[in-house]
């Protein structure tokens, strides 16, 4: 089976990976220094997407938004001037679930099935290859597509048969995780105000009823200066105000995540678009007017600021 892939980026290129050495792999990025890093690892680079689905049986995309995989798709050069019946698209990306089963419906008018299939979990189960996979859409492109899938991870689920189930999936849980690191990250700050070390309340946190993988990730990371996460701010914004947009669709009201949402977008209209979401740490202390980790002399004393 011959695979191809598009988006090289820190979440793709870690994913696509895996496929090295297990299938015939061409890949397709606008970062040449990716394609290239990926050429000596024994990919074919591909000079455009049409390309690349010319000379693939499956084609998976992690790209950063659903236009992004419109562009890809149908637009000059996209894969869809290479695609030929029987072959099958794989969107990897944490995209819009309706905007994914239009592609998908065009797609069916050639013959060429497509499916989602979002990955949720850290930077360092993508690199370990036991990140979880998420997807949905009809069962025999799903089962004709599993062995590629497992070989970036084994943790794959099925959500459904209806294209952009995954999606939906992937949504929800984006939502639930960055609302309760910002909640972990506010209360631990208030901790701080009263002169609670973060040692000691990372400590009883996590051997109580509170802890979760906020405090069990990033607040030992803090306590250590190393970087818990490695993501966007800017998709992380685009995650959730998507989420909050599909819970409108549906009546149902997100007062938590509309706080959750508000508090990331000061953070990216303070620090900019480069900015990565660990610097939301930094805009918790200001708002609180502390320091998780103390960087004076009262670090040795254990006072907070």
């Amino acid at each position: 089976m011959r695979i191809g892939y598009i988006g090289l980026g820190a979440m793709g290129g870690a994913l696509a990976r895996h496929l090295i050495g297990k299938f015939p792999l061409s890949v397709f990025d606008l970062n040449q220094k990716a394609v290239d890093a990926f050429v000596e690892l024994g990919a074919t680079a591909v000079a455009t997407p049409a390309e690349l689905a010319r000379n693939s049986d499956v084609v998976l995309l992690c790209l950063p938004r659903s236009s992004d995989v419109k562009a890809v798709l149908f637009g000059p050069n996209g894969l869809a001037e290479g695609l030929t019946t029987g072959k099958i698209v794989v969107d990897q990306t944490s995209g819009v679930p309706a905007e994914t089963r239009e592609f998908a419906r065009q797609l069916e008018e050639t013959g060429v099935s497509l499916f989602d299939a979002p990955v949720s979990g850290a930077m360092a189960t993508a690199i370990a290859g036991t990140i979880s996979i998420i997807a949905s859409g009809p069962q025999a492109a799903f089962r004709k597509v599993l062995p590629v899938l497992q070989s970036i991870s084994p943790n794959v689920f099925h959500c459904g048969e209806r294209v952009g189930n995954g999606q939906t999936m992937k949504t929800v849980n984006n939502m639930m995780n960055v609302s309760c690191r910002l909640a972990t990250l506010e209360v631990v700050a208030m901790g701080r105000k009263f002169g609670l070390s973060l040692q000691a309340m990372t400590e009883a946190i996590n051997a109580t009823t509170a802890k979760n993988y906020t405090s069990q990730g990033m607040l030992p990371a803090i306590a250590e200066g190393r970087q818990s996460t490695k993501f966007w701010l800017a998709l992380q914004v685009k995650d959730i105000h998507q989420a909050i947009t599909l819970a409108a669709e549906q009546k149902v009201p997100m007062p938590i995540g509309g706080a959750a949402r508000s508090i990331l977008q000061i953070g990216l209209n303070a620090l900019g678009k480069e900015a990565q979401l660990e610097q939301m740490i930094g805009v918790i202390e200001s708002m609180a007017d502390t320091r998780f980790v103390d960087v004076s002399v009262a670090a040795e004393t254990g006072e907070a600021k």
